[in-house]
Protein backbone atom coordinates (compact mmCIF):
# COMPACT_ATOMS: atom_id res chain seq x y z
CA UNK A 1 0.00 0.00 0.00
CA UNK A 2 1.51 3.34 -1.29
CA UNK A 3 2.24 6.01 1.71
CA UNK A 4 0.40 8.87 1.65
CA UNK A 5 3.94 10.87 0.71
CA UNK A 6 3.77 8.98 -2.41
CA UNK A 7 -0.05 10.14 -3.42
CA UNK A 8 -0.12 12.84 -5.46
CA UNK A 9 -3.48 15.09 -5.83
CA UNK A 10 -5.25 14.66 -9.16
CA UNK A 11 -5.11 18.05 -10.07
CA UNK A 12 -0.73 18.17 -9.53
CA UNK A 13 -1.08 14.43 -11.76
CA UNK A 14 -2.94 16.36 -14.67
CA UNK A 15 -0.51 19.58 -14.48
CA UNK A 16 2.03 17.05 -14.72
CA UNK A 17 0.98 15.17 -17.51
CA UNK A 18 -0.09 18.73 -19.86
CA UNK A 19 3.68 19.74 -19.09
CA UNK A 20 4.80 16.81 -20.67
CA UNK A 21 2.50 16.36 -23.43
CA UNK A 22 3.56 20.31 -23.99
CA UNK A 23 7.04 19.05 -23.90
CA UNK A 24 6.50 16.37 -26.54
CA UNK A 25 4.81 18.32 -28.82
CA UNK A 26 7.72 20.90 -28.84
CA UNK A 27 10.03 18.32 -29.27
CA UNK A 28 7.74 16.85 -32.01
CA UNK A 29 8.08 20.02 -33.66
CA UNK A 30 11.38 20.07 -33.53
CA UNK A 31 12.28 16.75 -34.90
CA UNK A 32 9.87 17.49 -37.77
CA UNK A 33 11.44 20.90 -38.67
CA UNK A 34 15.24 18.97 -38.37
CA UNK A 35 13.71 16.16 -40.96
CA UNK A 36 12.41 18.28 -43.76
CA UNK A 37 15.65 20.16 -43.11
CA UNK A 38 17.72 16.86 -43.58
CA UNK A 39 15.70 15.54 -46.24
CA UNK A 40 16.23 18.55 -48.35
CA UNK A 41 20.01 18.66 -47.74
CA UNK A 42 19.86 14.58 -48.93
CA UNK A 43 18.06 15.91 -51.87
CA UNK A 44 20.74 19.14 -52.51
CA UNK A 45 23.44 16.33 -51.98
CA UNK A 46 21.99 13.31 -54.45
CA UNK A 47 21.58 16.61 -57.12
CA UNK A 48 23.57 19.29 -56.30
CA UNK A 49 22.99 20.66 -59.95
CA UNK A 50 20.21 22.73 -59.83
CA UNK A 51 18.98 24.05 -63.09
CA UNK A 52 17.50 27.52 -61.77
CA UNK A 53 21.18 28.46 -60.79
CA UNK A 54 21.70 32.10 -62.36
CA UNK A 55 25.41 31.32 -62.61
CA UNK A 56 26.84 27.57 -62.05
CA UNK A 57 30.14 27.40 -60.89
CA UNK A 58 32.35 25.75 -62.97
CA UNK A 59 34.34 24.59 -60.31
CA UNK A 60 31.06 22.76 -58.56
CA UNK A 61 31.87 19.03 -57.67
CA UNK A 62 29.77 16.33 -56.50
CA UNK A 63 29.61 15.62 -53.01
CA UNK A 64 31.38 12.62 -51.03
CA UNK A 65 29.82 9.04 -50.60
CA UNK A 66 30.41 9.91 -47.10
CA UNK A 67 28.51 13.27 -47.06
CA UNK A 68 25.36 11.42 -48.97
CA UNK A 69 25.44 8.25 -46.32
CA UNK A 70 26.00 11.06 -43.62
CA UNK A 71 22.94 12.69 -44.90
CA UNK A 72 21.05 9.61 -45.36
CA UNK A 73 21.84 8.59 -41.69
CA UNK A 74 20.33 12.03 -40.21
CA UNK A 75 17.49 11.21 -42.07
CA UNK A 76 17.08 7.87 -40.65
CA UNK A 77 17.88 8.97 -37.12
CA UNK A 78 15.18 11.42 -37.51
CA UNK A 79 12.53 9.08 -38.70
CA UNK A 80 13.29 6.44 -35.85
CA UNK A 81 13.02 9.12 -32.99
CA UNK A 82 9.41 10.00 -34.60
CA UNK A 83 8.69 6.36 -34.71
CA UNK A 84 9.58 5.80 -31.00
CA UNK A 85 7.78 8.51 -30.20
CA UNK A 86 4.53 7.40 -31.87
CA UNK A 87 5.40 4.50 -30.09
CA UNK A 88 5.48 5.70 -26.38
CA UNK A 89 9.34 4.91 -26.14
CA UNK A 90 10.73 8.45 -26.90
CA UNK A 91 12.99 9.61 -24.34
CA UNK A 92 13.99 6.87 -23.11
CA UNK A 93 17.81 5.21 -23.72
CA UNK A 94 17.55 2.55 -25.82
CA UNK A 95 20.04 0.32 -23.99
CA UNK A 96 19.37 0.93 -20.26
CA UNK A 97 15.93 3.00 -20.29
CA UNK A 98 17.24 5.49 -18.23
CA UNK A 99 15.36 8.84 -19.19
CA UNK A 100 16.89 11.19 -21.40
CA UNK A 101 17.34 14.79 -20.07
CA UNK A 102 15.10 17.40 -21.66
CA UNK A 103 18.13 19.19 -21.91
CA UNK A 104 19.71 16.42 -24.47
CA UNK A 105 16.80 15.97 -26.10
CA UNK A 106 16.30 19.72 -27.02
CA UNK A 107 19.60 19.71 -27.83
CA UNK A 108 19.46 16.61 -30.24
CA UNK A 109 16.35 15.55 -30.24
CA UNK A 110 17.16 12.60 -32.35
CA UNK A 111 19.01 10.49 -29.78
CA UNK A 112 18.33 7.55 -28.83
CA UNK A 113 21.01 6.71 -26.29
CA UNK A 114 21.97 8.45 -22.87
CA UNK A 115 25.88 9.83 -22.60
CA UNK A 116 26.72 6.62 -20.82
CA UNK A 117 25.61 4.40 -23.64
CA UNK A 118 26.83 6.65 -26.27
CA UNK A 119 30.34 6.75 -24.61
CA UNK A 120 30.28 10.72 -24.15
CA UNK A 121 32.57 12.37 -21.83
CA UNK A 122 30.65 16.04 -22.73
CA UNK A 123 27.01 16.20 -24.60
CA UNK A 124 27.78 17.33 -28.19
CA UNK A 125 25.32 18.61 -31.66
Amino acid sequence: MPLMAEIRSPRLLMEECRRYTTQLSELRMLLEERLHAAQAELARLRDPYDPCEVAPSAARTRPSAARVRQARLDVAAIEAALERMDRGLYGTCTRCEVFLPLDRLRLAPHVQQCASCAGETRLTA
